[in-house]
């Protein structure tokens, strides 16, 4: 069986490597660029490196941890760091889980109402709801609009009415239906996971890039770069890839964006495949000497504030191998959907940068070095209407055997979303060709 992903992001990489390690010997990923990694590929500057998408992940994770171990990736913890959210000016700092909503962000009124949620009664199965509209009936109007938003904004850069709460974070909708209140699903599951190893961010030694390379090499010469896919169609049994030249292939797996995948599929095929939305956002690194930043992972902004930042990776202090000793570096994540992007070129947004930076530090930001990536395609966006799109997608890829789709726009857009969906593809394939 011969399997050719498309596309050397790391969704591709994944989905190669578990083919790979599941004893399919004959995989080929194949890529545009010459080098693997995609968007996460390092951006290097002055001694400085920003990662222009994921820069860390949770482990242990039980389809991550194998792919990096049998890469041999260097992985390393990241300092235990305090959280913030920015609101009324101010930075709050924020401890995990349900003791969140006891920090001073929220009114006397609005705390006893969002601590009364697991009093409220479950859904009634209804329409596909919101995030707000689901957060808001759970927890009430003011924390739940708050909470819905911070939720968008470190995930997907998102508008919380427009996502859908159970595409977005399924495991809401889990906890209430299992559990009969997230608040109580979420504590029972911290207390059951007491015992176990808990789940820290970790960083890959050198960067994403080196960990795109790593894995590209494990795969023993099954990485082609260079290789742009003009179209992919079913011929006498058979799938073909055309590009420079064309592949003959048993399996061919689109580990790359929906419409980018609607195009090299044609119309008869790729009708489906055209993603509903994406949030384009702009990710602007600021390093420097001087006054540090505040000791953490990082913030995330309220939506009453007025500014175009969504939130800020402390990158000097979660990962300080990223900024030369005694300097800091700020990963800023800017617009999304239902924020405002900046108009102009790499100055006017590093100018917007700085001084909303500024602002939320509350102290004078004088970077030295600065970079910009710009995300114009954007974040995909989960929103209410995902789930059906999803189920209409797997449909048609029925109705074509050998055919399968990969990557962030599908089902989770965090690394560990990737690994997992790499993992259930590839028993998939592997499953469809037992005998």
């Amino acid at each position: 069986m011969r399997v050719v992903v498309v596309g050397g992001g790391l969704s591709g990489l994944f989905t190669a490597s578990e083919l790979v390690a599941a004893g399919v010997d004959d995989v080929l990923v194949v890529d545009a660029a010459h080098g693997p990694g995609g968007l996460t590929r390092t951006m290097e500057k002055d001694g400085y490196s920003l990662e222009p998408a994921a820069g860390s992940f949770s482990l242990p994770h039980p389809a991550l941890s194998p792919i990096l171990e049998r890469s041999r990736i260097e992985i390393e913890p990241a300092p235990a760091a305090t959280r913030f959210v920015f609101v009324d000016g101010r930075l709050v700092p924020i401890r995990p889980g349900p003791s969140a909503l006891l920090a001073p962000v929220l009114s006397i009124p609005s705390k006893v109402g969002a601590l009364a949620e697991p009093l409220r009664p479950r859904a009634v199965v209804g329409p596909e709801e919101s995030l707000s509209d689901f957060l808001r009936r759970r927890f009430g109007s003011r924390a739940g609009n708050l909470i819905a938003w911070l939720m968008a904004s470190g995930v997907y850069a998102g508008d919380p009415e427009r996502l859908s709460a159970e595409a977005a974070f399924p495991i809401l909708g889990t906890l209430e239906r299992e559990h009969g209140s997230v608040v109580l699903g979420g504590l029972r599951a911290r207390q059951s996971r007491s015992s176990r190893i808990r789940p820290r961010p970790h960083v890959p030694t050198g960067g994403m890039t080196v960990l795109a390379e790593s894995i590209a090499s494990s795969l023993q010469g099954r990485f082609r770069g260079g290789f742009a896919v003009e179209s992919v169609r079913r011929r006498r049994g058979a799938w073909e890839v055309s590009g420079p030249d064309t592949i003959t292939a048993d399996v061919v797996v689109l580990a790359i964006r929906p419409e980018i995948a609607s195009k090299v599929l044609g119309e008869a095929l790729g009708e489906r495949q055209a993603l509903p939305t994406s949030a384009p956002v702009l990710v602007v690194g600021l390093g420097g000497t001087g006054a540090p930043l505040p000791t953490g992972f990082g913030v995330l902004v309220g939506p009453e504030e007025g500014l175009a930042t969504r939130g800020v990776l402390f990158e000097s202090s979660y990962a300080p191998s990223r900024a030369p000793t005694g300097s800091w570096l700020a990963k800023m994540i800017i617009g999304g959907a239902g924020g405002r992007l900046p108009q102009g070129d790499d100055e006017a947004v590093i100018e917007v940068a700085r001084e909303e930076l500024a602002r939320i530090v509350s102290r004078e930001v004088r970077p030295e070095v600065t970079i910009v990536a710009r995300h114009e395609d954007g974040i995909p966006q989960y929103d209410i209407g995902h789930r059906a799109w999803l189920h209409g997608v797997d449909a048609t890829l029925r109705r074509h055997p050998g055919l399968h789709v990969a990557g962030w726009a599908y089902r989770g857009v965090g690394v560990a979303n990737q690994a997992a969906d790499a993992a259930r593809l590839a028993r998939k394939i592997t499953s469809a060709a037992s005998p």
